[in-house]
């Protein structure tokens, strides 16, 4: 089975068949694992700060989201997984997520057959996933790093590297085979380039820019493996909302 890494969003291919992982490490994919694992009713995305607004006042859900890593006005959450954990009315609720990238990066890719969201916290569960998919299709698996403005980040590619690393190993618990491109292979030589995963995220821009806003505590929550089971699955039709893969 081939398993590839789009390093930039630019690289992601919106295949007929097979399967995407979609990763925006720090934060949108950790903060959608998390928002299901809370139990929210419907997660839905929203393309723009304007568009969430009016999909919250039509269905009565609540905001969550940034642009630019900082909570718009008026809306109830951030993009912070920490402070959701720490929410009391999230759970049975609907809640409009919109960040600047991720939520870009999935609108894009939204007509693959299959459009899973990984993060480290749920890379052994997504991958288990995505190889269960990929050898029903007979096709192959691509991770997609959603970036900054389109540009490579190091906190999506290392998370890149952990998750192609449980692809890899689902592969061969299930008698397969995988073949990694050089760019799968990249994303998890730089994975093992760092002594753990917490300097990863800590060196990394992502990792920085929640120091300077004063969000440090969400770059050990990015970094946690396996911490959740959950597999987040892009739905289909409008708007767009993201359901857990049976």
């Amino acid at each position: 089975m081939q398993i590839d890494v789009a390093l930039v969003p630019a690289e992601a291919s919106a295949l007929e068949k097979g399967v995407l992982i979609v990763i925006d490490e720090i934060r949108a994919s950790t903060t959608i694992t998390t928002l299901l694992d809370l139990a929210c009713r419907e997660l839905v995305l929203a393309g723009s700060v304007p568009a969430a607004r009016r999909l919250a006042a039509e269905r009565g859900s609540l905001l969550a989201g940034e642009r630019h890593a900082l909570k718009p006005r008026g809306f109830d959450y951030d993009n912070s997984p920490t402070d959701l954990i720490r929410s009391m009315e999230i759970r049975g609720r609907s809640v409009v997520l919109c960040t600047t990238n991720g939520t870009a990066v999935l609108r894009r890719l939204r007509g693959a057959s299959h459009v899973l969201v990984g993060c480290i916290r749920n890379a052994t569960a997504c991958a288990d996933a995505a190889v269960r998919l990929a050898i029903a299709d007979g096709r192959g698996i691509q991770v997609v790093c959603a970036g900054q403005r389109g540009r490579f980040v190091l906190d999506d590619a290392a998370a890149a590297g952990v998750v192609v690393e449980r692809l890899a190993e689902a592969t061969r618990r299930g008698g397969g085979v995988a073949e990694l491109t050089d760019a799968a292979e990249t994303a998890v030589r730089l994975r093992r380039s760092f002594p753990d995963l917490l300097t990863a995220m800590r060196e990394s821009n992502g990792g920085r820019t929640l120091e300077h806003i004063g969000q440090a505590q969400d770059i050990a929550f990015c970094a946690e493996e396996d911490a959740s089971a959950t597999v987040p699955v892009l739905l289909a039709g409008d708007p767009m909302r993201i359901g857990i893969l049976g």
